[in-house]
């Protein structure tokens, strides 16, 4: 796929063309770690290996991001895998009660479902925590499916395609009419990987790059970029 961050309508285009709209979740949907820093998960992360004997690697003490943590775990184990899944799952849970909506995703969602396109969410994180996001922001009736995180083997996860096929089969709907709209490099590679149009949100400076060099189709910054305008909807 070749990456454009041209004009703003190629974006909008795509949005337009699309029958099916899947959105990651941490990023294009809100900050899920907004009021319970993700350095301060990935600590609790640590500190609950450590209580139960594990030895924790010097590259692994420097991580902030909770999910690579919980990649950490897969070489404990399945049995130790399970349960650091379920302990991450618990602080997601508590984290999306102080989460920061991301500007301009609502209005995104609503649109979608007025011009007629199945909306999904695609994440890494928890099904619990999208869930109960969802629930807080009264967005769950405007969400058709919800593929996240259940399996304790880290390995499901994006850029593995096994969360996006799944929507994707869910909702009948082939790749190339969908498009994913994601902030991190593993979002752009499991777009490649499946075929599913791939819209980088560039939230901070210097990602735009990266999410282009890892296969981005269209980059925004914003999430109100993405809005179809002059469209035929009924307001």
């Amino acid at each position: 796929m070749t990456a454009h961050t041209g004009p703003l309508d190629a974006a909008q285009e795509a949005m337009r063309k699309a029958q099916c709209v899947l959105l990651d979740f941490d990023g294009p949907i809100c900050d899920i770690f907004a009021g319970l820093p993700a350095p301060r998960v990935a600590a609790s992360l640590r500190s609950f290996l450590a209580e139960h004997d594990v030895e924790i690697p010097p590259e692994v003490e420097a991580i902030e991001d909770p999910l690579a943590v919980f990649r950490f775990s897969r070489q404990l184990g399945p049995d130790m895998s399970r349960i650091t899944r379920d302990m991450l799952t618990r602080l997601e849970v508590e984290a999306v009660q102080t989460a920061r909506p991301t500007p301009g995703a609502a209005d995104l969602i609503r649109q979608s479902k007025r011009l007629g396109k199945a909306v999904a969410v695609v994440s890494n994180n928890s099904t619990m925590a999208v869930t109960a996001y969802l629930q807080r922001t009264h967005l769950g009736e405007e969400i058709d499916y919800v593929s996240a995180r259940v399996e304790p083997d880290p390995n499901l996860m994006k850029p593995d395609p096994h969360l996006v096929r799944h929507a994707l089969e869910r909702l009948a709907v082939k790749p190339s009419a969908s498009v994913l709209v994601g902030d991190s490099e593993t979002d752009m590679e499991v777009c490649k990987a499946t075929g599913v149009v791939a819209v980088g949100y560039a939230n901070r400076p210097g990602k735009a790059s990266r999410l282009e060099a890892a296969g981005a189709d269209h980059v925004v910054t914003s999430m109100t970029e993405l809005l179809v305008t002059n469209s035929t909807e009924t307001r």
